[in-house]
């Protein structure tokens, strides 16, 4: 008989002899107070061997001295998970969260990946073929991502009525794919200068690293939480989905940008073919690509907000083009 709920809780909160005065939840994360304290039980979608290395990942931070990530709580048993119906449980401090306020979570998340990804650098053994996987892939992915941006374009083109959100894409279609194609040339670039130098780094991603994986504890101090999409990989990984994701806020301009990135660079300078390679991240119009995603499958959201959501990534896009440019331009050739 599959567990309700609330005897799920029971069960998992018995291994960690918590006895709730109240429960609330927002989504997969619970908070729970106690006479203990209040915390926080992710429920989380890893399956095992991904619970392992996310284990695993865990104990590197702590070997390397890393305290800017919130710490597991292990049961009375000593384990740092509990399995309950062949999910996975953990617990942590329950720590606030608010993207609103006044915490510099742009300026803590860029120091705190160049101190992490510093302390995790590994050059790899150069391999033709890795390398080559790599560039095939990620060009095979831009180059889907535009068939699919036609696709719609020709679509909208031959409709009777084209609605307001069809109308504003198709003004800036041409811009588009002129900009997609600027950024297959960096991931051409990435790939010859990986095979002139026969080089390539790789460090522990964070996956997500954006405000809301972003705590402060009671003196101000920010920290890590959810570490479950850490990976070994090119540090630009971290690097472009920071960058994509701090041009949505009112804080961003290119020049504070460049800040942000010459701070990582104090802890960890780039390579030259890793600048290009974050250029082709950022250059490819992907913030546009995903709107076209909720426009095609949120018949309920209006056209008003469609146009909204598409001006906003469409800012993002040219702000993220320009902000590439200027950094390039500290590329010595």
């Amino acid at each position: 008989m599959k567990a309700t709920s609330m005897s799920v809780d029971g069960i998992i909160l018995y291994y960690y002899d918590l006895f709730p005065e109240k429960i609330e939840s927002y989504g997969s994360v619970q908070r729970i107070t106690s006479k203990r304290g209040t915390f926080a039980l992710k429920e989380t979608t890893m399956n095992k061997e991904q619970v392992e290395w996310f284990l695993h990942c865990m104990d590197r931070l702590n070997e390397i001295g890393y305290d800017h990530v919130v710490p597991l709580t292990r049961t009375k048993y000593g384990d740092p998970y509990v399995v309950v119906n062949n999910r996975y449980y953990y617990l942590t401090k329950w720590y606030e969260n608010d993207s609103r306020s006044s915490f510099p979570y742009e300026d803590f998340i860029i120091d705190e990946l160049g101190k992490l990804h510093a302390n995790t650098v590994k050059a790899q053994s150069f391999s033709e073929e890795v390398i080559k996987d790599s560039y095939t892939g990620l060009t095979r992915r831009f180059e889907q991502r535009q068939l699919e941006m036609e696709r719609f374009t020709e679509l909208a083109e031959r409709q009777t009525y084209i609605s307001p959100f069809e109308l504003r894409y198709l003004s800036q279609f041409h811009k588009m794919m002129r900009i997609a194609e600027e950024a297959k040339q960096k991931v051409s670039e990435w790939y010859k200068g990986c095979e002139e130098h026969q080089r390539y780094r790789s460090v522990l991603c964070h996956g997500r690293p954006f405000r809301g994986h972003v705590v402060q504890d009671q003196l101000g101090e920010g920290s890590f939480i959810n570490f479950e999409r850490a990976i070994l990989d090119t540090p630009v990984r971290d690097l472009a989905y920071f960058f994509r994701t701090a041009a949505q806020y009112p804080e961003w301009s290119e020049h504070v940008a460049m800040d942000w990135l010459e701070r990582y660079e104090s802890h960890l300078p780039l390579l030259p073919e890793e600048k290009i390679l974050l250029a082709s991240y950022l250059k490819f119009p992907e913030p546009v690509f995903s709107t076209i995603q909720i426009y095609q499958g949120s018949p309920d959201i209006s056209q008003l907000e469609l146009v909204r959501k598409l001006d906003r990534k469409l800012n993002v896009m040219k702000s993220l083009d320009r902000f590439t440019d200027q950094f390039l331009q500290t590329i010595p050739y």
